[in-house]
């Protein structure tokens, strides 16, 4: 998936779910093994997410605060 895919899907997320679209990748991101390209791609969304929405985003321990 490309960069610009991700940032629309982040955007798609954002505009679905709001203020919760960060949880709702984490969310798909915990349905995929860990260190799987299913987990690093989901983990790369919720990162986008979360600078969509304006939140710091430490993908190694899934930490977000505004």
């Amino acid at each position: 998936m490309t960069q610009q895919e991700i940032v629309e899907l982040a955007a798609i997320l954002v505009n679905e779910h709001g203020h919760t679209a960060l949880q709702a990748a984490e969310a798909r991101r915990a349905e995929h093994e860990p260190g799987s390209d299913s987990h690093r791609l989901w983990t790369r969304i919720a990162a986008e997410v979360a600078h969509l929405l304006g939140v710091e985003y430490r993908a190694q321990v899934g930490e977000y605060s505004s």
